[in-house]
């Protein structure tokens, strides 16, 4: 029946007109009208099932519509005419079998047969086993061949008549209906367009076949070989064959239709390319690493997302139970889930949270566990460097933060240069500057894979500490006035770091006081940060208008050092 591997139905419809064909040439006896009656009487219940199997897929084709309208309905509406077609064809050799019974029994062939309404019942050819009321078989010209002959194809056998209700009308619209089916198209809801595939074009090419024969010494056509004073038995079950054919291709191609809306396989309107990093923050010298891979989705079949809110232990693996609408995703028309998590007042380190979709697959509604690679939860960090204040001052515990943007503190390695010592304390470092005038401090960090990165290096300058200021009486060496009252009482001499950021601590170790009195210098010397008697005595002394001067003012300094600072020249008021 077709090229290819033949279904057993096939097979069957195949071995019965074999059997019918070698009938057709030998002499019509009883035994032999009886046979055709059982072949066609086969061929009823082939179509029957054929009938059935179509009206299945078409009910089919309402039940995809209900369910997902926007993809099935371009398949559906070409489904309803291939199916009109069929029926229309298969219709119309219902007919012609009523019309060539209706002149075997004794109609006018020349008019076709008029009364082969009296030959049909529900749409349907009587059968050659049909009965009357009385019980008597209606067809009682089973073995007639002139008026059947004078209908489908006329007295000359070498030019079939092509005229309304003949071979030759049955063989074009045979024909019309190969091409309609070769030439079958339709535009999906994706854009892409949908053809006939090629296994069923070379069936159908196969079955639609209607050559002329080599009949001994001459070529005799479709028309006359099958239909040309053959007997009407003979002729029903060609007819009925020719239905099975068409309704043969019908099944296929609907078939096909609906595997190529949803058949039992998952079936997808885009391709998506996704890119999915392993992370999303790269040191530069790192390896940026991702999956890459297609995915697709079915822009008329969105999934439902649901996701929890609660943040997830990355142990349990159990399906996320009750889900409810306020845990639902939007989805976009790229078939994405639009996932937002805010992480106000979630705890820093590493999170992860747990969902489910539900998909509805070809078999039905199904479900996907979904978790979420973790992602660190971190403070935000700022940043500001003053490029020209680098500074670490020496003989101070001097503490440096360091951090790497996306590296954790305890994946970092931190060194200095220049003979510096750096330790850590608690979650940052501490800088002791030795005798070097400057140093470096280079930072690594463990990488993902194991490897170390060196991330940079930074510099920055040692210096000493700012000479701190000497006070005297509440004055300062910018002061050049004091009241002779503050002086009297003052206890001696102190220093302050002004304007330092480090809580330092220095004392005066010595310092001298010089009173100019009657043109002659006196200056009495202290060995501690405290005024003497001699220099209490002397400021009694020292009049209005008069100027005292604190000089060679000496402070311990934290790096151990002994400095001279500046000296205050007040004058009394």
């Amino acid at each position: 029946m077709a090229g290819g591997k033949e279904t057993p139905r096939q097979k069957m419809i195949g071995m019965m007109y074999l059997v019918l064909t070698a009938l057709l040439a030998m002499n019509i006896s009883k035994e032999i009208l009886d046979a055709f009656a059982l072949v066609d009487k086969g061929l009823h219940k082939t179509e029957a099932t054929l009938s059935a199997k179509n009206s299945a897929s078409m009910a089919e084709f309402d039940g995809k519509l209900a369910s997902n309208r926007d993809k099935t309905k371009p398949f559906y509406d070409k489904a309803q005419e291939v199916n009109s077609k069929a029926e229309e064809l298969t219709g119309y050799i219902e007919e012609l079998k009523a019309r060539t019974i209706a002149v075997a029994e004794g109609a006018n062939p020349l008019n076709y047969g008029e009364n082969f309404a009296e030959y049909m019942i529900d749409g349907k050819a009587i059968t050659s086993d049909a009965l009357n009321e009385v019980g008597d078989k209606i067809i009682s010209k089973p073995d007639d061949n002139q008026n059947n002959t004078t209908l489908l194809v006329g007295s000359n056998p070498q030019s079939p008549k092509e005229d309304t209700w003949t071979a030759h009308e049955l063989k074009t619209k045979l024909l019309g209906f190969k091409d309609y089916i070769l030439a079958l198209k339709l535009r999906e809801v994706t854009g892409k367009e949908w053809t006939v595939p090629e296994s069923i074009k070379n069936s159908v090419n196969d079955i639609f076949d209607y050559p002329d024969v080599q009949v001994e010494d001459r070529m005799e056509s479709w028309e006359t070989k099958n239909f040309f004073h053959n007997s009407l038995a003979a002729i029903l079950p060609i007819m009925t064959k020719l239905q099975l054919d068409v309704q043969n291709v019908e099944a296929d191609i609907l078939s096909s239709m609906l595997a190529g809306i949803e058949g039992k396989s998952y079936k997808f309107t885009d391709l998506l390319p996704l890119v999915v990093p392993e992370s999303n923050y790269i040191l530069r010298g790192d390896t940026f690493r991702a999956n890459v891979l297609l995915a697709a989705y079915d822009g008329t079949n969105p999934p439902d997302i649901f996701m929890s809110g609660d943040r997830w232990n990355m142990e349990d693996s159990t399906r996320l139970g009750d889900v409810t609408e306020d845990m639902k995703l939007s989805v976009g028309a790229d078939g994405l889930g639009k996932l937002k998590i805010g992480t106000n007042g979630m705890p820093l380190g590493d999170a992860s949270f747990k969902g489910l979709i539900r998909y509805n697959g070809p078999l039905g509604m199904e479900e996907y566990d979904i978790y979420l690679p973790p992602f660190k939860v971190a403070e935000p960090a700022l940043v500001v460097s003053p490029t020209k204040m680098n500074v670490f001052y020496r003989g101070l515990p001097n503490p440096v933060e360091v951090s790497v943007p996306g590296v954790a503190q305890e994946d970092l390695q931190v060194t200095i240069t220049g003979g510096h010592n750096l330790s850590k304390d608690g979650s940052g470092w501490v800088v002791k500057p030795g005798k070097g005038k400057d140093c470096k401090i280079a930072v690594s960090a463990k990488m993902p894979d194991g490897s170390t990165q060196r991330i940079g290096e930074k510099e920055f300058r040692v210096k000493r500490i700012p000479d701190p200021v000497p006070i005297f009486a509440g004055k300062k060496p910018s002061d050049s006035t004091v009241p002779r009252g503050d002086m009297t009482i003052a206890a001696g001499v102190r220093a302050e770091m002004e304007n330092f950021d480090f809580d330092v601590s220095v004392k005066v170790k010595s310092f001298s006081m010089v009173f100019v009195r009657d043109g002659q210098v006196i200056e009495k010397t202290s060995n501690s940060n405290r005024v003497t008697d001699e220099m209490k005595a002397n400021m009694k002394k020292v009049g209005k208008g008069q100027k005292v001067y604190i000089e060679k003012i000496t402070v311990s300094m934290p790096d151990g050092s002994t400095r001279q600072v500046g000296n205050i020249t007040l004058k009394v008021t």
